[in-house]
C-alpha cells in the first residue's frame, strides 16, 4: 500500500470530490499550464466543468494564435486560486504566552492534473461556448446567448479559438485556514481577518468559520 504523500499536510488537504468541483465552478477561471517544444507555457482562461461518468473534464478554448495549444503535450494543470490573506502572528494569543509564532499565509486553491487534448471540431467549439456562456449568464435578468448575435458572425469567430479538453486524473485540494493551531490562535485570526477592508481576508475569515462551525457539529 502507497504511503500518503508528506505535502501537502493531511489537515490541509482538501479530498471530497464535490467540494472541489463547486470550488472550481465558482472560481470558473484559472492557469492552464501545458509543456512543449522544451519549455512551459502558462494561459488564464475561463473554465467548465463537466461530468462524464465518473470522469471529470475540464474544458477551455485557446486563441488560435496562441502556440500554445500547438505545443500542448501529454499532461497538462488546471490552477485555481481562491481567496488568500496575509496573516499577522499578533492575532496568535500564543504570542503572549511564548512569542514563538511567525506569519504564514491562509489560501484555498486546487490543482487538476490530466491528459489534455486541442480540439478543433466547429460543432464541439460551439457547444462549448453556448455551454460557458449559460453558466455565466444563468440568473442575469437579460441571459446573452450565442443565437443573440448576427447570422455567421459567432462563426467566424469559432475559427479564430481552439478548444481544449483535460481529463481530470487527480486533484490537489488545499484549504490552508491555519488548522494546524490551537483554538485560541483560529479565533484570533478570524478576528483580524473580518476587520481588514479588503474583500480577501474576509473571505478567508468566512471560510475559516464554516471550519470551526464544521468542528462543533457531533
Amino acid at each position: 500500500m502507497t504511503a500518503p504523500p508528506a505535502y501537502p499536510p493531511p489537515h490541509y488537504r482538501e479530498t471530497r470530490l464535490e467540494t472541489i468541483l463547486g470550488f472550481i465552478r465558482a472560481v470558473g477561471f484559472g492557469q492552464l499550464v501545458t509543456v512543449g517544444d522544451g519549455r512551459p507555457y502558462a494561459t488564464n482562461v475561463p473554465f467548465l466543468v463537466r461530468q462524464e461518468g465518473e470522469t471529470v473534464i475540464l474544458e477551455a478554448h485557446l486563441q488560435r494564435g496562441n502556440p500554445q495549444w500547438r505545443a500542448m503535450r501529454g499532461d497538462a494543470l488546471a490552477l485555481f486560486q481562491g481567496p488568500h490573506a496575509y496573516v499577522h502572528p499578533g492575532w496568535y494569543e500564543t504570542k503572549k504566552a511564548h512569542g514563538k509564532v511567525v506569519p504564514t499565509w491562509n489560501y484555498i486553491a486546487v490543482q487538476a492534473l490530466g491528459a489534455a487534448e486541442a480540439i478543433e471540431d466547429a460543432d464541439w467549439l460551439r457547444r462549448h461556448v453556448t455551454a460557458l456562456t449559460a453558466a455565466h449568464e444563468t440568473g442575469r435578468p437579460d441571459p446573452w446567448t450565442p443565437n443573440d448575435a448576427p447570422d455567421g458572425y459567432i462563426d467566424a469567430l469559432l475559427r479564430g479559438i481552439v478548444g481544449v479538453r483535460l481529463a481530470a486524473r487527480e486533484f490537489d485540494g488545499r484549504w490552508k485556514l491555519n488548522q494546524n493551531q490551537p483554538e485560541a490562535n483560529r479565533l484570533g485570526v478570524i478576528e483580524g481577518l473580518s476587520a481588514s477592508n479588503e474583500t480577501g481576508p474576509r473571505e478567508i475569515a468566512a471560510a475559516m468559520v464554516r471550519l470551526e462551525t464544521a468542528r462543533e457539529k457531533p
